[in-house]
């Protein structure tokens, strides 16, 4: 599964969601009445496709066995769930009105084309995801860093721990941990669970320390996290939310 996500990766996994919506456009405007349309419009299709990925999203989810959302068997599910949701956007993101003009369903649109683009971006952009983390001693710049497999890779920049900060509370513990680096040649700090972005997808954090047993020099643990999709996948979530709030503002219709 490895070597197919690293196959993946872009450009490729943007061609081939590319080829996927244009498709599904085709066969829609197309082949409309045509068996394969049919299925994933159909009530059977959509029903299923909630359920196994509800199901397998429990399961991993209560089992733990995070390592199944890498498999193919995942990949499948999933890609089921968003052809699907891609057939109902197509179909119904406008309606004709009581004039004869087509109009756009915000509310729809906003919810659907939300979900889809939330799946899509975790889905497509995975292929592109990467972390990598690497051990920092004072004073010694490196660009050797680790996937959490074990294999090794060189950063295309050098980052140094010029200096680190360990703070006590009043009952003498430690309450606050922050990391003052170099990382091309920039100055930043890092705190644990405050990262620095250096790029629009790329996070650096702090995950661990070491002292020495004279206690006055540390290394640190950095991880580094390439998520080039999240800020996508934050777009859909934040259309969610638009379409629910229009959909609460709207409210339900009343029949008298």
């Amino acid at each position: 599964m490895d070597k197919l996500l690293a196959f993946m990766s872009f450009p490729l996994n943007l061609i081939f969601a590319s080829i996927w919506v244009i498709a599904a456009v085709w066969l829609w405007n197309d082949k409309r009445e045509s068996p394969v349309v049919r299925f994933f419009l159909s009530p059977a299709a959509t029903l299923s496709s909630l359920l196994i990925f509800l199901a397998v999203s429990l399961f991993i989810g209560l089992s733990g066995m995070r390592w199944l959302t890498r498999t193919i068997f995942f990949a499948v599910v999933l890609l089921y769930l968003m052809t699907v949701l891609l057939f109902v956007l197509i179909r119904g993101w406008r309606k004709v009105g009581e004039d004869g003009v087509k109009r756009i369903r915000w509310r729809f649109t906003f919810l659907h084309a939300g979900l889809l683009l939330a799946l899509s971006s975790a889905f497509w952009g995975t292929p592109d995801s990467r972390t990598m983390r690497l051990q920092l001693s004072e004073g010694i710049p490196t660009d050797q860093a680790y996937y959490l497999d074990g294999r090794s890779s060189r950063l295309s920049y050098e980052i140094e721990l010029e200096d680190f900060i360990m703070e006590m509370d009043q009952q003498g513990m430690p309450s606050l941990y922050e990391a003052h680096l170099i990382v091309d040649g920039e100055r930043i700090c890092v705190r644990v669970n405050h990262p620095y972005s250096r790029t629009l997808g790329e996070d650096v954090y702090l995950t661990g320390f070491e002292s020495s047993d004279t206690k006055d020099s540390f290394s640190c643990v950095i991880q580094i996290v390439r998520e080039p999709w999240k800020y996508p996948a934050m777009a859909g979530i934040i259309m969610m939310l638009a379409g629910a709030f229009m959909l609460f503002l709207k409210g339900p219709k009343s029949k008298f």
